[in-house]
This record gives C-alpha cells, structure tokens and sequence, in this order.
C-alpha cells in the first residue's frame, strides 16, 4: 500500500503582522509622514481587514516608536525629537561598531563573500540613481554584518533599534551629497572587512554611522529652530498621497 500523505500546514503570518509590515514601510518610506494621522477606515480598506488587525498592528508600531497612540485621539506618525535622534545614533553607532569588530573576527569566506555581493550590488544601484532600492540593500547589509557576529543578543537589540532609525537614514539619503559619501564609506569599511582589520573597519563604521545622525540632526534643526514646535500634518492627509521619494526637510 502507499504510503499515507500526511497533511503539512502552512505557516503563515498573522494578519497583523502583515499590516504592521505595509504601515511601517509607509512610514519609512515617507507615505506617511511624521505627525500625519492614521485613518482608521481608509486603512482598513486598503489592506482588506477589520479593525481588530488593525489595532493590534498599531500596538506593535507604537512599541517600536513609529506610532503614538492617544485614547479617544486615534493614532498619529510618531515626531522624531532632535534628543531621539542624537540618542538613537550614539547608541546605533556603537553597536555597529563592536558588531562589525566581532563580525571581521567570526566571518567565514562564504559569509564575506555574501557581503561584497551586496555590496557590489548596492553601488550599482548608486550609479543607477535608483535610490529606493540602493536604500533597502544599505540596510540589508547592516544586517548582515551584525548577524555574522552570531550573537543573539546583540543581533535582537540592534533589530530593535534599527526599526527606529531607518526612517531617519532613509531621510538622510534623500541627500544626493549623503548618499555618495555613504557609499563612499561603505566602500572603505568593506575594503577594511575584506583585509580582516577589525579595529580599522569598527573605527570607520562608527565614523559612517555618526555622521549619517548628524545629516539627520541638522535637517531636523533646520526644519525646527529653537522654540519652534513641530506641526503635524493636517487632518486632511491621505496615506498613499504622496508616493514620491521624500525629501529633505528644509526651512521656509
């Protein structure tokens, strides 16, 4: 007799997780923008789902600081504030910086070879002007030199911190000058990595992500002076209403 098919299930996620993903790329991406209100029934109809999901994927976006909920106020963009942003990056900064340290020092050939095809990736998409993309291969390789330090812990904090700054360095490399001095600095810590110089290549990411905070920090004050308080974004605005690349916040 044949043998008896057994029935496999298959995972998938909980639809929250699905809409936690599409709100958080929205807002990253500057679809919605810092302070724009969420509306609950146009969001709703957009991913197709009730408004229990719905709740349940704000809760989660607002553990990682992308939403501020108010009672009886609804949920809003969360405004990044100048000490956020200078906190974030310290703290961003160094871990990369021990990541990278520990990554040159655990890293085998395949996993360094995985890394410059990244790389090697990313700056064609630099020279393609294809910004978005060149962006999400940035941060894919972030990813992966922490993750080839093999340590759990490190690897579940700086994912956590990570969620938070990616809308600001995304900000920052809306910059055309910003973004070619960051692959002008990826390609001097990779040369690093390559030449198995941890100390040369944890100096040189420390150096690459603290100046991508202070791009973001002088945007943020040139935006909002001193006193002057951040407005959110009229009631009016619609998610998906403006879908272009966001640009950097100047003053008027």
């Amino acid at each position: 007799m044949p043998a008896k098919a057994t029935s496999r299930r298959i995972s998938r996620k909980p639809l929250y997780a699905e809409v936690v993903e599409g709100i958080r790329e929205m807002i990253i991406g500057g679809r919605l923008t810092p302070g724009a209100r969420l509306v609950e029934s146009e969001l709703c109809e957009m991913f197709g789902i009730s408004r229990t999901p719905f709740r349940e994927a704000l809760k989660l976006l607002e553990s990682e600081g992308l939403v501020v909920l108010k009672p009886n106020r609804g949920a809003t963009v969360s405004v990044m504030t100048e000490q956020e942003i200078t906190d974030l990056f310290e703290l961003v900064a160094s871990l990369e910086r021990s990541a990278v340290e520990l990554a040159v020092q655990r890293m085998d050939d395949k996993a360094l070879a995985k890394l410059r095809k990244q790389h090697d990736r990313m700056m064609k998409l630099h020279a393609a002007h294809k910004r978005r993309e060149c962006f999400q291969v940035d941060y894919e390789i972030h990813q992966l030199i922490v993750a080839a330090t093999g340590n759990a812990a490190l690897i579940t904090t700086h994912a956590g911190f990570m969620v938070r700054t990616r809308r600001a360095r995304y900000l920052a490399l809306s910059l055309q000058s910003r973004w070619d001095e960051s692959m002008h600095e990826h390609e001097q810590f990779m040369t690093a990595i390559e030449q198995r110089d941890g100390r040369l290549a944890g100096e040189l990411m420390l150096a690459h992500v603290s100046q991508t905070g202070q791009v973001v920090r002088e945007a943020f004050l040139s935006a909002n002076p001193a006193g002057k308080k951040v407005r959110p974004a009229s009631r009016g605005t619609r998610p998906g209403a403006n879908k272009r690349d966001p640009q950097p916040v100047t003053s008027k």
